[in-house]
């Protein structure tokens, strides 16, 4: 075992006893692909387990920590917490790329990419088949302790913005149509009257709103100073 890993062990505060499953967490699908590998990569199955722990044990401490909040407010901080752009600035601060096998061993993760958020998902699955949902909990604490602020507890989810804007300049809702399945789970288009839509993507259909909804709000955002109106 690399140094390197051994660090990043050092980093999440944990150490893994079976070695496989460690390896499986920080070995990205892409490298088998690339190799053309008939051997089946688990870290798919370790980023689904990783992301129902995850958002079970974020409810878990807003619910004890946010006496007197209303479920809306649980409900818009988890969101904010479990969201792709959280999770891979947290990736970021622990140097999971440095860590992780991608590719074909030369590629670099893409900048944008879900890569790194997916990866952290999968070293959360690893951790919890390891050794239970106490270890997961304590990773997951000292991975999110610096998130838990009143800034990004109330951080507005696309999908919020999206309804506010569409209300205070055209009198009128986003709508949210087409909910079907996809390989990595559920696709939608959100539509701001007849002529304004985007297409989102998610593991389940709320995260695909909040892509669509991420995605249309960028799109209106260039088209701002042409004073669109949606009929």
């Amino acid at each position: 075992m690399s140094s390197k890993k051994h660090t990043l062990e050092e980093t999440i505060g944990y150490q893994f006893k079976d070695r496989e499953l460690y390896n499986q967490a920080v070995t990205h699908s892409s490298c088998f692909n690339e190799k053309r590998d008939t051997k089946r990569s688990d870290n798919e199955k370790l980023e689904f387990l990783g992301d129902a722990i995850l958002n079970t044990v974020i409810s878990i401490i807003l619910y004890k920590r946010c006496h007197g909040r209303d479920e809306g407010f649980l409900s818009n901080a988890r969101s904010s917490l479990v969201k792709r752009e959280t999770l891979t600035a947290i990736a970021k601060d622990i140097r999971l790329d440095q860590h992780m096998s991608y590719g074909n061993g030369d590629a670099t993760v893409p900048e944008e990419s879900k890569v790194l958020s997916n990866m952290m998902e999968a070293l959360i699955g690893a951790v919890y088949l390891d050794s239970g949902i106490r270890s997961a909990s304590k990773v997951i604490r000292k991975l999110f302790s610096a998130y838990f602020t009143e800034e990004k507890l109330t951080e507005k989810n696309p999908k919020n913005i999206l309804q506010e804007l569409s209300q205070k300049k055209w009198g009128m809702l986003p709508r949210y149509k087409f909910p079907r399945k996809t390989k990595g789970g559920f696709a939608v288009v959100v539509f701001v009257g007849n002529e304004y839509k985007a297409r989102g993507t998610g593991k389940s259909k709320k995260e695909a709103e909040q892509t669509a909804a991420r995605t249309l709000l960028e799109l209106l955002a260039e088209l701002e100073g042409e004073e669109p109106t949606p009929r």
